[in-house]
């Protein structure tokens, strides 16, 4: 998707990038690019979770289903063993 109508960046913000981007050995350019995908992919999860969300508290408010407290516990308590036992040293 090319454009020929620039995008309008403040000095300030054109200087961060600057110093941004020589970190990593990119253009400016590229740089933004990329922190532009980076912010899409993370607004795109952020929308993909609030549907999510929405859906549960739907399906909250139309069923009355809850899961207890020590059945989500007992659920946290085997996956925590479970990475402890992935993280252990071998």
């Amino acid at each position: 998707m090319s454009s020929d109508k620039p995008l309008p960046i403040d000095t300030d913000l054109r200087d961060r990038l600057t110093r941004l981007a020589s970190r990593t050995n990119s253009s400016v350019e590229d740089f933004a690019v990329e922190v532009l995908r980076a912010h899409a992919d993370e607004m795109e999860r952020a929308a993909a979770e609030e549907r999510e969300d929405e859906a549960r508290w739907q399906r909250y408010l139309a069923t009355g289903k809850t899961v207890s407290y020590e059945t989500v516990r007992r659920k946290l308590q085997g996956l925590a063993a479970q990475a402890g036992r992935k993280a252990a040293p071998r």
